[in-house]
């Protein structure tokens, strides 16, 4: 009697491993295939010029001129592959004295579009010539009457507290400087009401960063750096002397938890 095998529906209707490996196989090859020519066809335009940067935009500034920078850009980006590598030539871009960051857009296929940030004036160095400043101390070869600056003046303790760097070549404040820069900085971000009321940053021969004020030439004596507790006792100084009609020559707030006033 002959032996009749059963198999059931399910069995039937799925497909063998081996089947299931040809398709597998099959898709990958596929898949190879139109990456090589997709990546061919890519060498090929790029070679042809396709991907040539013909155009490059800039972005608006404020203090470098629109010309200058238009022909950076053209020098450095025009004829080179939007594929490339553009790090070095953002790079050399950014050792301009007036550029502290840049970043690039590509737009497919031969479009770039440019976007610096600048270095923009916070102080007036006094350092034998009247020089703009940025937050880093760095020089900014910038007209200071073309461009209006009315900027807070700091005083270094000598004209020799701006150097030139070795590996950028550029002019920049010392560390007592940037300490006067720090100062500015402080009072512009926690109390920029105050700015305006004091014509003068330096530092005195204790090395404490003194404040000469628009009020009859007060000197305020702060301490080695800004803090923001000195802002609170300068704020509350100048309420009280505004209320007053004889008015001390200096103060002194850089002793903890006491104020020294002296009259002349």
């Amino acid at each position: 009697m002959a032996r009749t095998t059963r198999t059931s529906p399910a069995r039937r209707r799925s497909p063998s491993r081996r089947k299931k490996r040809r398709s597998g196989g099959f898709k990958v090859l596929m898949f190879l295939l139109l990456l090589v020519s997709t990546g061919y066809a890519a060498y090929q335009l790029d070679m042809s010029g396709y991907f040539t940067l013909k155009q490059v935009e800039t972005a608006e500034t404020i203090y470098l001129e629109p010309s200058v920078l238009d022909s950076l850009c053209d020098a450095l980006f025009l004829g080179r592959s939007i594929f490339s590598d553009l790090g070095p030539l953002k790079d050399a871009l950014a050792t301009r004295p007036l550029i502290k960051k840049v970043s690039c857009l590509r737009r497919f296929p031969d479009r770039l579009r440019v976007q610096v940030l600048e270095r923009r004036p916070v102080a007036l160095a006094n350092v034998g010539g009247i020089l703009p400043v940025d937050d880093e101390g760095y020089v900014l070869p910038l007209d200071i009457s073309r461009h209006r600056l009315e900027l807070p003046l700091i005083t270094p303790p000598s004209a020799g507290s701006v150097t030139t760097e070795e590996h950028t070549g550029r002019m920049r404040l010392d560390k007592n400087g940037r300490r006067l820069v720090q100062a500015v900085l402080c009072f512009r971000d926690m109390s920029p009401e105050l700015l305006g009321r004091i014509s003068e940053f330096g530092i005195n021969e204790h090395g404490k960063i003194t404040l000469v004020t628009m009020d009859r030439g007060l000197q305020v004596v702060m301490g080695k750096w800004v803090e923001p507790k000195n802002i609170d006792y300068l704020r509350w100084m100048f309420t009280e002397l505004d209320s007053r009609d004889d008015k001390p020559s200096v103060v002194d707030l850089s002793f903890e938890g006491q104020i020294i006033v002296r009259s002349d």
